[in-house]
């Protein structure tokens, strides 16, 4: 008789880079698909460059991707390194919860006869990222699930269920087996614009029933950072706390009171940021400028917001070269283009958007009485090596850098309460630095290692 069994290649001990197998006979499933992100000893720092026609062979040789059998397509990996997905025999299926790169940004190394699964909400935001550029490397197509429409892999039943993220179409899995069943969480959080999400979610996941939980842990800290009452099951939200509402309304004050421009920096795969800075720019009466590939999304997904495209260089030289995308002209003709002369006759009326990679365009505006939102945008923190030439630049400019931030994950007190709630049998905590920290009501924890196969029936039985 078959039993269900679940095997970690990523993630238990890093943020991100999650990835787990769970197998039931002759079928499987993996997810996510992500990886590890640490800037500070990244291979591909911007200087190295990805060898697109050998990037599975480089990602096996370099420890970014695991050895798993057949997955991977023959002719991409090493003779001797794992068995194809050709000469595997087995079902498989991957499942994305969200399209943030610790998730999902090796997905396009796994062999296309193997269908990689995301919501539809996702696959949506994907096809517009590889619109603008920023798709991941691999030619391959995705499927699309819906949130509480079950599907099969094999005897799997996989069922997508929402949770509230920083980024459109996040989902947590039901997985169930004919002996045992499973929630993966993916990443989540409590403080976001849709907590009504998140009661969604336990209640389904309740109606479901599970043996055992997956979880995120991010915001887990060392017992010297978190001490032990601080970790104690709350899902109340504090006044200090800056959900993505208040975000949108502090930085609306901050304009308000800045005499000069109004520069931002963040990441634009969150939609609800987008939406709240335009509402944010708005409510200051200045006018929103938003760079072109930003302009993409919103115009996809936030119709009703009103915004100018910025001309940048890059963009200039299209225009003059007239080597325009045709993404790129559609948005043109939709969209009124303003450029730094524009913006520098009267500083005080503009929101202006400046990504990291984008940070000389600042050389060209007047920033004298200025202010510089950081709002989860990258470099994300001072372990980002690209966080000290932000300050320094920001630095040469006399340009006030502000921390503005609403993350994605919930916060330690929040991770406690949702695994209260369900009081699993088993509890599996991972994506964190300290997943030990977080302990079950009543139930086992477990804290897997790399190479061990367990059996979820027997451990549940224990």
């Amino acid at each position: 008789m078959s039993k269900t069994l679940i095997q970690f290649f990523g993630g238990l001990k890093t943020i991100g880079g999650t990835i787990i197998q769970l197998q039931y006979g002759q079928a499987r499933v993996i997810f996510d698909f992500g990886l590890t992100f640490d800037p500070g000893t990244a291979i591909f720092d911007g200087q190295v460059k990805v060898r697109n026609s050998a990037i599975v062979r480089d990602y096996l040789k370099l420890g970014m991707i695991p050895k798993i059998e057949g997955i991977y397509n023959k002719e991409q990996i090493a003779s001797d390194s794992v068995i194809s997905a050709e000469e595997y025999e087995g079902e498989t299926a991957v499942l994305i919860s969200h399209l943030h790169l610790d998730h999902m940004g090796a997905i396009g190394c796994i062999d296309p006869s193997i269908p990689v699964y995301m919501t539809e909400q996702s696959r949506l935001l994907y096809e517009q990222l590889e619109i603008i550029g920023e798709g991941v490397p691999g030619d391959r197509s995705y499927q699309s699930c819906e949130y509480n429409q079950s599907f099969h892999i094999g005897e799997i039943k996989v069922t997508p269920i929402s949770v509230d993220h920083d980024v459109i179409g996040a989902c947590a899995f039901h997985l169930e087996t004919p002996d045992a069943k499973i929630i993966y969480t993916g990443d989540f959080r409590l403080h976001g614009s849709s907590p009504e999400k998140m009661k969604e979610f336990l209640q389904k996941v309740k109606e479901l029933k599970y043996d055992a939980l997956i979880i995120e842990g991010t915001l887990l800290k060392s017992e010297d950072e978190l001490a032990e009452h601080l970790l104690v099951s709350n899902n109340e939200l504090s006044d200090e706390l800056l959900t993505e509402p208040k975000l949108q309304n502090k930085v609306a004050q901050m304009l308000k009171e800045t005499e000069g421009i109004g520069v931002f920096n963040f990441y634009h795969r969150n939609m609800e940021r987008i939406n709240g800075m335009c509402k944010a720019g708005e409510e200051a009466n200045r006018k929103v400028v938003l760079e072109i590939k930003t302009v993409q999304l919103a115009h996809t997904f936030l119709p009703k917001c009103h915004f100018y495209i910025f001309e940048s260089e890059e963009l200039k030289t299209s225009l003059r070269e007239n080597k325009l995308f045709d993404w790129q002209k559609q948005l043109l003709e939709k969209y009124p283009l303003i450029n730094a002369q524009k913006i520098n006759d009267n500083p005080s009326r503009y929101f202006v958007q400046n990504s990291y990679e984008n940070i000389m365009e600042l050389f060209d505006l007047h920033v004298e009485n200025g202010i510089y939102i950081h709002s989860n945008g990258v470099p994300l923190g001072d372990y980002d090596p690209a966080f000290h030439n932000l300050q320094k630049i920001l630095g040469l400019l006399s340009l006030e850098r502000i921390e503005v931030s609403s993350g994605g994950h919930a916060l330690p007190q929040h991770l406690k309460y949702i695994v209260d709630e369900l009081d699993p049998k088993v509890l599996i905590p991972l994506h964190s630095f300290y997943p030990e920290r977080l302990k079950p009501k009543n139930g086992q924890q477990l804290l897997p290692v790399y190479g061990e196969v367990y059996e979820i029936g027997d451990i549940v039985n224990r």
